[in-house]
């Protein structure tokens, strides 16, 4: 008997000795845990592994439950505990396990129960550090996982987003997509549908867009490119494709995954925005004054005019140039401050007079402007660009710092050179309200010539009349002779007040345009003229005349003036003969011409004769008021016919000009808008 105990024994401290030796051996962590008594035993992998000191790690379970990751411990516990009640003999899992810098591993751990009368009383076990064997695989299936999720995100975002998915498999060619995408590409939702729609809904004119954009992601992974599709109802719409190709373990590429955007609203806006830049970049380059855009805090300088690289002196290199690098000279003046402050506050800053140091020819020159800075602002609010808008008052102001001087020097002088420098001075404030009053005079001109100054002549009309009925016999020859150069003159005289009248009209006018026929124009004029024609045996040829852009009172004016004109330079005794017709300009001739509408096109409009003609040394002057190349005695007029031409067709932004050789006639040309 007390040999059978002995054998059990040495049998116990052999299977011990073997266990510790095991435990030693192996890389594995071997752990003991007493159920009844509730105590855990690790061997020395528990520090040799997971860093934890035996001193550190606690007798009891929790030595191993406050380890295990906190995602983990209700699946480890779950599981293990039912091996446990269940009786049964293994347990494994695969868990997150805390290693002593607080880093995590992952750990395979399997334990087998020892019974005894039928109950679990011990678990022996081992716990083996896995982590670096799941690292390719864990990092596969994250990657895998990660993408799904990835997709399944995505989808979600860009659905939120008004966007389309797809997911192309290059091995069949299959799409897989979102509703939304095909509304996108076609404008209506469509279940079944190929990688075709990408080709066939595509503008013709972007196809080679698309081929260029596969063609880079061949080398890139990465599918980018905007074009235009063709819906279904024939609409046109700006989309955007994005895509990412995904590769195998091979690198071969086996998909394309991607998304499509209507980007017609924001392609739309940027072409409103380029069109009203270019209407901003043309309003400053036909500005009046000087006038440039300051863009961004740095005060890069954006579309300056002539005028003002003519007040800067520094020619077009200043352009995309921050203001205190074009302009260093400006960096110790209160510009350069005077603009920031309006980025802060958002008030325009106007100022007249102000005094500006500028470098002129590496010289430093004094000058004096009256600016104004106004921030411009764009859709969201914010102060984007400043507008600058000068004017040169240098020789203004100057003047006025002369006369200054000149009055506190000679103060003690007489009246009479106080008068005169009143008078300068009124001169300088009316050449300043000269524009604004300008049309006030020639409306109380066109009054008084149409009332105080017809009236007299009126009466020496009737009174000369009168004479003439009255007391033609009691008359000699010489008071006869007299008496009808007093009734010409005043009749040249009537007729020059109707003409200046007529031409004030031009001038303070409010014009107002609308599509005007030239046939009908001509028309009315040869019945007003009907009696002149015939008394002059003239036959006039009209061809086909176009509708043009102008005001039909003026431009009944300008027609009367041309044929009248025509009819009277004539040979006498020749048959006077007159021909209108009209052509489109020639796109070439028009850029050349000065101050035409920039939006229209024009017609070239043809009044000839076979009439005296002119030297066209004197092509200026004809046009100038009061004008005549010939005496009063060889032919009737007030000079101012071709004036008030000129003016009407200037009201109409149109050209006006003539070419003639004496005695073979005249071709009086006329450049007129077409409306738009």
């Amino acid at each position: 008997m007390i040999d059978t105990l002995n054998d059990h024994k040495d049998d116990l401290l052999l299977a011990v000795e073997r266990f510790e030796l095991v435990a030693k051996a192996t890389h594995d962590v071997i752990w003991d845990w007493d159920l009844v008594k509730s105590t855990v035993w690790w061997n020395e992998g528990m520090q040799q592994i997971f860093g934890h000191p035996a001193s550190e790690v606690e007798q009891g379970p929790n030595s191993w439950f406050d380890r295990i990751h906190p995602e983990d411990q209700e699946n480890v516990l779950k599981k293990i505990h039912a091996v446990i009640e269940n009786g049964e003999s293994n347990w494994s899992n695969v868990y997150r396990f805390r290693k002593g810098d607080g880093s995590y591993a992952y750990v395979h751990d399997r334990g087998y129960t020892i019974q005894s009368e039928g109950k679990p009383v011990r678990m022996v076990g081992s716990m083996m550090d896995i982590t670096e064997q799941l690292k390719s695989e864990q990092a596969r299936k994250e990657s895998e996982e990660k993408v799904a999720w990835a997709d399944q995100r995505a989808a979600m975002t860009i659905e939120g987003s008004g966007a389309g998915s797809f997911l192309v498999m290059l091995d069949t060619n299959e799409v897989i997509y979102s509703p939304t995408m095909a509304k996108i590409l076609t404008g209506k939702d469509s279940s079944r549908i190929t990688r075709d729609i990408f080709v066939d809904h595509i503008h013709p004119e972007d196809m080679l867009v698309r081929k260029d954009a596969y063609d880079k992601a061949l080398k890139t992974g990465q599918l980018r490119y905007e074009a235009r599709f063709i819906w279904k109802d024939k609409s046109i719409h700006w989309i955007r494709v994005i895509g990412q190709y995904l590769y195998d373990g091979s690198g071969k590429a086996v998909s394309l995954s991607g998304i499509v955007m209507d980007i017609t609203d924001r392609i739309q806006s940027e072409q409103r925005l380029k069109t009203n830049e270019e209407h901003l970049r043309t309003l400053i380059e036909q500005a009046p004054v000087a006038t440039a855009l300051f863009v961004g805090r740095e005060m890069i300088i954006e579309m300056p005019n002539e005028a003002m690289l003519k007040v800067w002196g520094k020619g077009n290199s200043v352009t995309g140039k921050p203001l205190k690098e074009a302009l260093p000279e400006l960096i110790d003046q209160p510009f350069l401050k005077i603009l920031d402050q309006i980025y802060e506050t958002g008030e325009p800053y106007a100022e007249p007079a102000a005094r500006c140091e500028l470098v002129m020819n590496g010289v430093l020159e004094t000058f004096y402007f009256n600016f104004t800075y106004k921030p411009l602002r764009n859709s969201k609010g914010e102060i984007y660009a400043i507008l600058d808008m000068a004017v040169d008052v240098t020789d203004q102001v100057t003047s006025r710092q002369d006369l200054e001087k000149s009055e506190e020097r000679y103060r003690q002088l007489a009246s009479e050179l106080e008068r005169r420098v009143q008078q300068r001075t009124e001169e300088l404030h009316l050449a300043n309200q000269e524009l604004v009053n300008s049309n006030n005079n020639l409306q109380q001109f066109a009054y008084a010539a149409s009332h105080d100054m017809q009236e007299p002549l009126r009466k020496i009309q009737a009174f000369g009349s009168r004479l003439q009925s009255v007391y033609a016999k009691e008359l000699d020859e010489n008071g006869a002779f007299m008496l009808n150069r007093i009734q010409d003159a005043s009749k040249r005289m009537s007729v020059m007040i109707d003409d200046l009248l007529a031409y004030s009209r031009l001038t303070t006018r409010e014009t107002e345009f609308k599509p005007v026929a030239l046939n009908d124009i001509v028309t009315n004029v040869l019945a007003d003229l009907e009696i002149s024609i015939q008394e002059q045996n003239t036959e006039i040829l009209v061809k086909s005349l176009p509708v043009v852009w102008g005001n039909a009172l003026q431009l009944t004016q300008l027609m009367q003036n041309l044929v009248s004109n025509a009819i009277k330079y004539k040979f006498q005794g020749q048959l006077s003969k007159i021909k209108i017709s009209s052509t489109d300009a020639d796109p070439a001739t028009i850029k050349v011409l000065p101050k035409l509408l920039q939006d229209h096109s024009y017609i070239c409009l043809e009044v000839e004769d076979n009439g005296i003609g002119f030297d066209e040394a004197y092509l200026d002057r004809i046009f100038q008021m009061f004008q005549r190349l010939h005496g009063r005695g060889e032919f009737s007029g007030s000079g101012i016919g071709l004036a008030l031409c000129k003016k009407v067709v200037q009201n109409h932004h149109g050209y006006i000009t003539a070419r003639s050789t004496p005695g073979k006639g005249s071709v009086f040309i006329v450049y007129l808008p077409k409306p738009l």
